[in-house]
């Protein structure tokens, strides 16, 4: 197919519909990675359940970006919603560190020497590091299939050139309205679940949490053009989630709190801490950077990450011990 076939179809990218995208696939997303751990979670479970969770949305992460330009002249928002809002919920960064930490620090006090219990942080870090990767090339080899099949089905090639709108509701389409309204009913049905339901309460703080946790970090996002070959975006958002879980599984393990606290507080840690951080897009950026900086992009997030986790949680566990009050 030749260049003189392709056309350019203008696209208006307004960032209101972009993040009513986001909001309904963040939801999505962070009870997806939530069913995923707790399918994994029994006796004999031969890996930790976050793993699946990485590997599913960095999967489909692989899958979306080598289809991305027939999404965008599809619907635009909806690649936005589904690598942001969806992959970007399903896996988590702050998970990953914290589950490093507790193996290492061991945590659940298991009859392990030191050596063992580093081995042990070692197998969290690299076990989920294999797996995102395997997902997201695998992803990626799906992609290329369907992005060759929409070829074939398709004698001229077009080519989407996005005109950026800003938080406008000029050049607003009905596909833009709808997906707003659809935003707001699914953000008010989970708050809602979470007001009166008295059941599974952890999770609708969740829902509740995620599309909170998306927004940040798609707002940070905007930042990663600011240093070259460094996502400073995505760095600040793992970074600071990390923080933000290495306090809120402080207080789970601190002094005594009442159990709605500890639904908020669950539902703070895997709504919106889970769905802050990423693993999917920091994959795709590890992929993507030229190697040098790679590398120092991916050491600096890890050890920043630990360092705050040591300091935070490690400082109060191995003087005060492990209480947890939210089990």
């Amino acid at each position: 197919m030749s260049d003189l076939q392709a056309k350019t179809i203008e696209i208006n990218e307004n960032k209101i519909a972009v993040a009513a995208a986001i909001i309904p696939f963040s939801i999505a997303g962070a009870l997806i990675r939530i069913a995923l751990e707790r399918l994994q979670d029994y006796t004999g479970a031969p890996v930790f359940g976050l793993v699946y969770a990485q590997w599913v949305g960095c999967l489909i992460m692989g899958l979306t970006n080598k289809n991305k330009n027939t999404l965008f002249l599809w619907y635009h928002p909806i690649h936005p919603g589904i690598t942001t809002g969806l992959c970007g919920s399903i896996t988590t960064f702050s998970s990953w560190q914290l589950g490093i930490f507790k193996e290492f620090a061991n945590y659940n006090a298991y009859p392990h020497t030191r050596g063992k219990n580093v081995l042990a942080a070692l197998s969290e870090f690299l076990v989920t590091l294999a797996m995102s990767l395997n997902g997201l090339l695998f992803g990626q080899h799906i992609g290329d299939m369907f992005s060759k099949q929409i070829e074939k089905r398709h004698a001229l090639k077009s080519e989407p050139k996005l005109v950026a709108r800003g938080f406008s509701f000029r050049y607003m389409s009905k596909k833009d309205y709808l997906t707003i309204t659809f935003a707001i009913v699914s953000w008010l049905g989970v708050i809602f679940a979470a007001i009166f339901s008295p059941y599974q309460r952890d999770l609708a703080f969740a829902c509740v949490f995620a599309p909170v946790g998306a927004l940040t970090r798609w707002y940070l996002s905007f930042f990663n053009g600011r240093l070259p070959h460094f996502p400073i975006g995505t760095f600040a958002a793992n970074v600071f989630g990390t923080i933000v879980l290495a306090i809120l599984a402080l207080a789970q393990s601190g002094p005594r709190i009442t159990a709605i606290a500890c639904d908020v507080v669950a539902g703070l840690a895997d709504g919106y801490c889970g769905c802050l951080t990423t693993i999917s897009t920091f994959m795709v950026e590890l992929t993507t950077l030229p190697r040098k900086p790679s590398y120092i992009y991916g050491f600096l997030s890890v050890v920043i990450a630990q360092c705050f986790m040591f300091i935070i949680l490690g400082s109060y566990i191995w003087s005060q011990g492990v209480n947890p009050m939210c089990s």
